[in-house]
């Protein structure tokens, strides 16, 4: 049975996003839930406003990782939103049962990465003060009777829901960090953030605690899943079959969240040369999963290492247009130059001019021109690579000259560096 707002309260019910709203973080039935008493108006808001208070809390709280990095968060924001805007159009009475299992969810994973408590319920304060301030902005916009008898009761009681959810949340986060802290796995992963860290740590304590040998080279992975219906034991399984995919002789898993699992291969002496350039031929494609796979490196600071290469590879990754395993090997410049993604892009569309626009025959001549400055200028061994006539080549890159209005002589450097990132990133 649904349940309708109130007469006072029906403004609720003509909220709307400003625009397209961004793809829910939320499963269809936690969206179903919402739109029944609400509308897919207000859960569009809804959604549209937990993304931006997402971002408006990592950049003050930045312990919760970005939305992107940590799909959990993003997620349990986006349920804690919808959740308060059912109980101010329903008024509930505001128990903790009211509280988005999204959220509880959220904060356990909060409490197994150990950020801290108040880290954590700042984080609430917050949220609940950007969306009184969101939807103050939106009464604004409603009659002065209107203005007069909600204001009141929406500070009330998103104060009421605020102090019910820390108190929850609190609650849930000390048992949570209880459990995990008494786990072998808790003590791996302190083992591994302490190495990647630098922290000093005996070596034999470490090897011990993770049943690793860190004395060996190494190659991490980090993988990934775009769907919250992956299990643990997918991604362990990926990680097994890439650990035996490049000869390694020891593999460490940690999970590093629900959808993310760290991993490193290793061997007593260096790999073979091309043994990681044939990954993508020898491990079939699991989608949604993902793979980034960072160098090889020796000891302990190889360790640390090829786990920040491997972090990398997955940033540039999420950012553009990489296959499902990403090497850092071949992204290391772009990972460079795409540090920071509006600046690269803004780079890129001024190095580029009309040579950047957003059309699929551009785009082809750009990847031509990239490939054959790669190559040496060599339109035959461009040819080669991307399986097209040497005549076609010296026609695309003429085309691409034109587009670009300069010789290549000029600012060689710069020009190879945007078309690298318009590569990965797509047009400024």
């Amino acid at each position: 049975m649904s349940v309708t707002a109130g007469s006072g309260s029906s403004w609720l019910l003509r909220l709307a996003p400003s625009a397209v709203p961004p793809e829910p973080a939320c499963p269809p039935e936690t969206l179903a839930v919402a739109e029944r008493p609400l509308g897919p108006g207000p859960v569009g808001w809804a959604v549209e406003v937990a993304r931006d208070m997402a971002a408006h809390i990592v950049r003050q709280v930045p312990e919760h990782g970005t939305p992107g990095a940590y799909p959990p968060f993003r997620r349990a924001v986006e349920a804690t939103v919808l959740t308060a805007l059912r109980g101010l159009a329903t008024e509930p009475e505001p128990t903790e049962a009211l509280v988005a299992p999204e959220a509880v969810a959220g904060n356990a994973e909060l409490a197994r990465r150990n950020i801290p408590l108040d880290r954590v319920l700042r984080g609430v304060r917050l949220g609940h003060a950007y969306l009184h301030a969101r939807l103050m902005e939106a009464l604004d916009k409603e009659p002065v009777e209107t203005r007069a008898q909600e204001t009141h009761r929406i500070s009330r009681l998103l104060f009421v829901y605020a102090d019910v959810q820390a108190s929850r949340l609190a609650e849930e986060y000390v048992a949570e960090r209880d459990r995990w802290r008494r786990s072998t796995e808790a003590a791996r992963r302190r083992t591994v953030d302490d190495l990647l860290a630098g922290r000093l740590i005996g070596g034999a304590v470490a090897a011990r605690t993770l049943g690793y040998e860190l004395a060996r080279h190494h190659v991490a992975f980090i993988l990934t899943s775009g769907s919250q219906d992956t299990s643990a034991d997918e991604l362990r399984y990926l990680a097994a079959e890439l650990c035996r995919a490049v000869g390694g002789e020891g593999l460490l898993a940690v999970s590093a969240g629900a959808t993310e699992l760290w991993a490193w291969a290793c061997w007593p002496a260096e790999p073979a040369p091309g043994a990681l350039t044939r990954l993508p031929a020898q491990v079939p494609e699991r989608r949604p999963l993902r793979a980034a796979l960072g160098p090889v490196g020796y000891g302990v600071e190889g360790f640390r290492r090829s786990h920040r290469g491997a972090r990398e590879a997955e940033r540039v990754a999420r950012l553009g247009r990489t296959g499902w395993l990403c090497d850092y090997a071949d992204i290391s410049t772009a990972a460079l130059l795409t540090a920071d993604a509006e600046h690269a892009r803004w780079f890129a569309a001024r190095v580029l001019g009309a040579l950047g626009a957003d059309d699929p025959r551009v785009r082809e001549l750009r990847e031509t021109l990239r490939v054959y400055l790669a190559e040496g200028r060599s339109p035959q061994g461009a040819a080669e690579r991307l399986f097209v006539a040497r005549n076609t080549v010296t026609y695309r890159v003429r085309r691409a000259m034109e587009l670009l209005g300069r010789p290549l002589e000029q600012d060689a450097l710069e020009l190879r560096m945007a078309l690298e990132v318009a590569r990965l990133l797509g047009p400024g």
